[in-house]
């Protein structure tokens, strides 16, 4: 590969990765705002958004940066894709709080609501296939699972399952302790989440190969 291949296949990358962090963060942000359950991944930020005094983009930044101590801790010592998902961690945040503050879905009816939740998940499915064929860095809990993954030996289909499910679990629990409404952090959107995500992203690898960035 030629110095100018390699920088033209740096630049689809970024932009790749780039264009994937606007759609998740946009999708991810109707499918909160749908109201009818969120995916697992943010439940413990939305949980804890409904309970202190910080915006939601704050809270899963926070989140993400539990996720990033806790890889350290499991591997023992921190790595460059380690650090680099602390600044996607913030800026996802970042993004996050735009779209959640701009969508006001006006909803009318639980069909209204499962609508704009469906239309969500199609579109942060997307955003996340984009930034998997980018090939830069996992968002923080997707590296999370992966490290308990490799810790037990399992592929990275199972370890996300179980992460998922204790996240929100966890998210859950602590909604019902505290006193607020669990149904607005996991109900049947979060359900349509967790089934819907893997194959949309499957979907999206076989009609759209250009996302991967592998080199020719």
């Amino acid at each position: 590969m030629t110095d100018a291949q390699k920088k033209r296949w740096w630049t689809k990358r970024i932009a790749l990765y780039i264009l994937g962090l606007i759609v998740m963060s946009f999708g991810i942000a109707m499918a909160i705002r749908a109201e009818i359950g969120v995916p697992p991944g943010g439940a413990i930020a939305v949980a804890a958004y409904m309970f202190v005094p910080l915006t939601i983009g704050q809270c899963s930044a926070l989140f993400n940066t539990l996720c990033v101590i806790i890889q350290v801790i499991i591997t023992r010592r921190p790595t460059l894709k380690h650090l680099l998902q602390l600044p996607l961690a913030y800026v996802f945040g970042l993004m996050l709080d735009f779209f959640y503050d701009r969508l006001d879905l006006s909803l009318i009816s639980f069909w209204h609501a499962l609508f704009f939740l469906v239309l969500g998940v199609i579109i942060f499915s997307f955003g996340i296939r984009a930034i998997v064929g980018a090939n830069i860095v996992l968002a923080p809990p997707d590296g999370l699972a992966r490290t308990v993954g490799n810790m037990f030996g399992w592929p990275m289909s199972k370890s996300k399952l179980i992460f998922d499910i204790v996240v929100t679990i966890i998210a859950a629990l602590i909604t019902l302790i505290i006193g607020g409404n669990a149904f607005l952090v996991v109900g049947i959107g979060t359900v349509i989440c967790a089934i819907f995500t893997g194959p949309l992203i499957g979907l999206y690898t076989k009609l759209l190969p250009f996302l991967d960035t592998e080199l020719d």
